[in-house]
């Protein structure tokens, strides 16, 4: 079986139409069924996002080897989400900036925070509640958009890059930042911006970062 076969295989197994699975990698509906018939280079960033929308290992999709499926142990994720007294809300807790030797983030023990969404607002938000956490920013590099202190809701299902970019919690070295992130499609690079001026774009290897997650709210206390 070619690449593009198992990729045609892998988005019919997902229920995703060949548009849908173009918006998620940043590509038209032409072009996904050109490469599902083989008849363009699979470039490296394409290919890395057709393995994150379908968790499926790298060197699985390039020559059908070795294990399938991305290794996602249950307890290496969060456990964010319990029951509120009242149906309509959902209880997330708070993880902190650490991810687990498997690529969980870890949950915070030293801070019993956990905040209460409403469930329709969070469906409108097109996430699921037991796979999002909330982190809390440290230092200054998001001043003024987000301060140190700042706690996020990260949506962890989108752990992909949209294509107009936006604020993401990526890991880099074992080590979880906030940051707005943008993909340079020529370069085969995604680039790290602080929203504070004194802090310089960083351009790095798509292989040295991990999307874990996109940040869809925030929440700041008043007095500190």
């Amino acid at each position: 079986m070619t690449i593009g076969k198992r990729i045609k295989e892998l988005r019919k197994v997902s229920g995703l139409t060949q548009a849908e699975l173009g918006a998620k990698i940043f590509r038209s509906k032409s072009i996904v069924s050109k490469i599902e018939n083989d008849e363009v280079e699979l470039l490296p960033l394409v290919r890395q996002a057709i393995c994150t929308v379908f968790s499926v290992r790298e060197e699985w999709l390039l020559t059908e080897e070795g294990e399938k499926y991305t290794a996602s142990p249950p307890t290496e994720k969060p456990k964010p989400v319990e029951t509120s007294p009242h149906d309509d809300f959902v209880f997330i807790r708070q993880v902190n900036g650490k991810i687990s030797a498997g690529g969980g983030l870890v949950p915070d023990d030293t801070a019993d925070l956990q905040c209460a969404f409403r469930k329709d607002w969070l469906k409108k938000k097109g996430g699921k509640p037991d796979n999002m956490s909330l982190i809390k920013v440290e230092g200054d590099s998001m001043d003024p958009t987000l301060l140190s202190g700042d706690l996020v809701l990260v949506d962890h299902g989108r752990n992909y890059i949209a294509h107009q970019g936006g604020i993401y919690a990526v890991s880099i070295d074992h080590e979880i930042m906030i940051k707005r992130i943008q993909v340079l499609h020529e370069k085969e690079k995604i680039r790290i911006i602080s929203d504070n001026k004194k802090y310089d774009p960083i351009d790095i290897d798509l292989d040295r970062v991990k999307v874990n997650g996109r940040v869809i709210w925030y929440a700041r206390e008043l007095e500190r």
